[in-house]
């Protein structure tokens, strides 16, 4: 009949209308392979967080190869390693504070989670049987055909708006419009493998950059950090990144980014933290947005008040200003950081916050270096030989015309200032029954001193070889035994009388020191961090209140020992611990 079908030639059409279907590829074919171990799925976002917000908030646990965020608010995350997913699940699995995005706390998934799965679908297919893009990969249309109807549903839109289209269609798959990394797309031309190779390399820099960060001790008004108004006994690592290095007041917290950002937290009832605004406290870190056009190198805080000094040498302080500690000729109080006019076309380089008074280096200036303003009953300002009330301008501390000074440092009622030969002067309330001192006094000692810091009633200073000396004391805490102090009367020839070796370190070379209102922190060369001291708030991180007359280690949970370095910082009743993997 047909003398095509008698032809035994075919047609290049016929052939191809009966050339079987090649077999797809691998990775095309439908599959129930689970998502591979390194990824998470992270609900309960908020609806304004975006893909940055969940890359920063997530990448301290490790490098991420790939994101995105569905617009029902889940995010999923690749991580490059099965290591560091397992880090952010324990941490949202954490009972005692769990990982918030943006203040709201979201729940963490390994990907393969039957609830995760079930959040995935997106839709039913013609039998009314869900759909999961976790279990079932997405299709090309190519293996549908011209004609079939997945692709005319595309092309024709009204087919949806009258409800007799495809679900899946309503609501498309656009996972691969939303992520946020391009080093998932694989580049053929050597310029992005380049480009590629270069992202990489820096994602594992930023890696080995990752600081780990801890505190503990008093923690009612949110200077922890934890999200909780409660004391804490023993360390509790955060969750918060970038963060290069502290400064710890009264009962607030000031954090300097590696990006020359500050975040603040805590106590805020006096506009210590420099948001704009007088708040009791704030549980989490929050940028002090109007210092974001400032690359801010230095940041200091006080009992109630903040000081910041910019690359470029500017100095910015708020809080309670009624001592005139803020430097800016009143006693009024600013929540938000005001330059200090006085400094204006000098560079200032350091600036040291205490309880009620202020203390600021210049940067390359031998004559006028070192300025004090705010309360000088006790003679902490170090502008007078008599008792001076209140200063609310800075006034040059007398006393350093012949020495450089290269670090200040301020607490309570004290005063102190290393110079570049080692040398440790100190000034204003005295130590273990000294008198008041209102100049400057050179400790009479052989030793050269690297840093010293600042408690209430006692200082501890470093030196270049690793030991550690300690400074009155005569109160909680004391390394001293009270009952055998001998009265200031019968030391009044010799100030080293007053300066104790700290014991029980057995010749440990020691790389940081911190002091707190009454206790101490230091860290051997080994990684451990020591405490003693006051401890009624559980600030010696030993899971009690109890005070120690000795060092004692603290465990963190974490090997400490491998720490590229780890550096501590105090408050008045709290510790924290910055490490470096």
């Amino acid at each position: 009949m047909s003398r095509k079908r008698d032809n035994s030639h075919f047609s290049r059409h016929d052939f191809k209308r009966r050339r079987p279907l090649p077999e797809p590829a691998e990775e095309e074919k439908p599959t129930t392979r689970p998502t591979p171990p390194s990824a998470v799925v992270v609900m309960g976002l908020p609806l304004d967080c975006s893909v940055l917000d969940l890359k920063s908030r997530f990448e301290i646990y490790g490098s991420i190869s790939r994101i995105r965020i569905d617009r029902d608010a889940v995010g999923y995350i690749t991580y490059r390693t099965k290591d560091s997913a397992d880090a952010a699940i324990a941490a949202g699995h954490d009972p005692s504070f769990g990982l918030t995005v943006n203040s709201k706390k979201v729940q963490v998934l390994w990907a393969t989670d039957p609830l995760a799965m079930w959040r995935e679908g997106v839709g039913k297919n013609k039998d009314g049987v869900s759909m999961s893009k976790l279990v079932r990969a997405e299709v090309p249309l190519r293996r549908h055909g011209r004609g079939n109807k997945l692709a005319s549903a595309i092309g024709n839109t009204k087919s949806s708006e009258d409800g007799s289209g495809s679900s899946v269609i309503e609501v498309p798959f656009r996972g691969r419009e939303i992520v946020a990394y391009d080093d998932i797309i694989r580049n053929s031309t050597k310029q992005e493998s380049k480009s590629r190779v270069m992202e990489e390399s820096e994602e594992e820099k930023k890696k080995s950059e990752r600081l780990l960060l801890w505190s503990w001790g008093a923690g009612t008004d949110g200077q922890l950090g934890t999200e909780r108004l409660q004391d804490q006994q023993i360390p509790q690592q955060l969750s918060i990144s970038s963060v290069s290095s502290l400064a710890c007041g009264g009962a607030h917290v000031i954090a300097l980014t590696s990006a020359g950002k500050v975040l603040s937290w805590g106590r805020g009832s006096s506009g210590q933290l420099g948001h704009g605004e007088v708040v009791n406290n704030v549980l989490h870190p929050k940028a002090v947005t109007s210092l974001d056009n400032y690359f801010i190198t230095h940041v200091s805080a006080g009992w109630s008040h903040s000081g910041f000094v910019s690359d470029k040498g500017c100095l910015f302080t708020c809080g309670d200003g009624s001592f005139g500690q803020l430097g800016h000729g009143d006693y009024a109080s600013h929540s938000s950081p005001v330059i200090v006019s006085s400094f204006v076309g000098q560079h200032v380089a350091q600036v040291a916050c205490g309880m009620r008074h202020s203390l600021v280096l210049l940067k390359g200036s031998l004559s006028n270096q070192v300025y004090g303003f705010g309360s000088g009953k006790r003679g902490q300002l170090g502008v007078s030989k008599d008792k001076i009330k209140y200063i609310n301008l800075p006034e040059v501390v007398n006393g350093f015309e012949d020495v450089e000074i290269v670090g200040v440092s301020a607490n309570g009622d004290h005063s102190a200032a290393l110079s570049v030969d080692g040398n440790l002067y100190t000034w204003g309330r005295g130590f273990k029954g000294f008198e008041d001192s209102h100049l400057p006094q050179c400790l009479n000692s052989t030793l050269k001193f690297t840093k010293a810091t600042l408690g209430w009633n006692h200082a501890l200073a470093m030196t270049g070889e690793g030991e550690v000396y300690m400074l009155g004391g005569n109160h909680l805490g004391v390394l001293s035994d009270l009952h055998t102090v001998r009265q200031a009367k019968q030391l009044t020839d010799s100030r080293e009388a007053n300066l104790e070796k700290v014991p029980g370190l057995d010749e440990t070379k020691i790389t940081d020191i911190a002091t707190g209102a009454e206790h101490s922190v230091l860290v051997t060369e080994n990684g451990e961090i020591k405490t003693w001291g006051w401890g009624e708030h559980g600030q010696l991180g030993l899971g009690d209140d109890g005070d120690r007359i000795s060092p004692v280690t603290v465990s963190l949970g974490y090997d400490l020992s491998e720490a590229a370095s780890t550096k501590v910082y105090c408050g008045s009743g709290f510790t924290f611990a910055l490490t470096k993997p």
